[in-house]
């Protein structure tokens, strides 16, 4: 197996060379993004004025063009959602399949602060903004949740069908300009730092996915399912498990608490174990597991290929004021 832990516009084409070499693929998210037109190879390129709807049919057929490879090579690709794996989905996913409750929304969210890497700032070298790095993770988590219930009800994944989305550069605002001390990142060139989806599956129920790099007190990472017989919420950042207290955060200075928190004071809620808790060592468990033994994993293609559709057509339904039907699009 090849694991890629590269930028993601290196991700597709090593995933393609391995699996023409027959190799297994663990491969990051996103699985791919539109990084520029051909032509821009090379040159500084922006996103601003360029067609939304271009970027999605670029982006679909590349995707299509790897899963006909990987599918002829008879190699599994293994996709980085780790959200999946994470002890809080896992035992969400767990009590749906113990109570047989149908989903009928959810609610999910990454937010944070603002990247640290610059790469993020630039359409052209991160692919899209909080949509294509944040919001990927919830969407990954509630479609893979229709997936298990569809299989548990007829043997079959429920599918996403349609989706609707809104984006802003919420930092782009004269009242955030204005403001003489910035407590998150800005300066964003030509990719939004929030955006929201409101994602509709074949079998009427949806889900409501937000990301935004404008919020302070570091991760929020959590997926509430609300059920014909139950209501769950999977609180993976921030949560209970441990919680802290220090009037001067200087008495904290040399211990890791929780990832982008912009002060020690006060109240916090360090991880005790913050991989464990996101679901990395599980999710290369799998993985592991999946090629050992030759089965699917939890977190596959079908997965990969979904999200980047939905990601992509929320970038286009944003641009046109409009509901994309993603039923054309999806391979299976």
């Amino acid at each position: 197996a090849v694991d890629l832990v590269v930028p993601p516009h290196l991700l597709l084409p090593l995933a393609i060379q391995a699996a023409q070499a027959g190799k297994n693929v663990f491969c990051e998210k996103p699985l791919t993004g539109f990084f520029g037109p051909p032509d821009s190879k090379g040159k500084v390129w922006t996103a601003k004025g360029y067609s939304r709807e271009s970027m999605f049919k670029a982006v679909m057929d590349e995707a299509n063009r790897a899963w006909d490879v990987i599918k002829k090579a008879g190699v599994t690709l293994c996709y980085g959602e780790n959200w999946i794996y994470a002890p809080p989905v896992v035992k969400v996913a767990r009590l749906l399949a113990a109570s047989k409750s149908p989903i009928l929304r959810m609610q999910g969210e990454e937010s944070h602060s603002g990247s640290h890497a610059e790469y993020a700032k630039r359409w052209q070298t991160a692919g899209g903004g909080s949509l294509i790095r944040l919001c990927v993770h919830p969407v990954g988590a509630a479609v893979w949740l229709k997936y298990e219930e569809g299989r548990r009800r007829n043997g079959k994944p429920i599918r996403p069908t349609h989706v609707s989305a809104e984006v802003a550069t919420l930092t782009d605002m004269k009242s955030f300009q204005d403001e003489p001390k910035k407590h998150m990142k800005s300066g964003w060139e030509d990719v939004e730092d929030y955006g929201s989806i409101l994602l509709t599956f074949e079998d009427g129920s949806v889900a409501q996915l937000t990301s935004s790099d404008c919020v302070m007190g570091g991760v929020y990472n959590y997926l509430h399912v609300f059920g014909a017989r139950t209501v769950l919420k999977a609180s993976i950042n921030p949560n209970t498990a441990c919680q802290a207290y220090t009037p001067d955060g200087e008495y904290f200075k040399d211990e890791y608490l929780v990832e982008k928190t912009e002060t020690k004071e006060g109240w916090s809620f360090p991880s005790p174990d913050e991989d464990m808790v996101t679901g990395y060592p599980d999710e290369l468990r799998d993985f592991v597991g999946a090629i050992s033994h030759e089965r699917a994993p939890k977190s596959d293609l079908m997965l990969a290929h979904d999200v980047l559709a939905i990601t992509y057509a929320a970038y286009w339904s944003a641009e046109q004021g409009r509901r994309i039907d993603l039923r054309p699009f999806l391979r299976s």
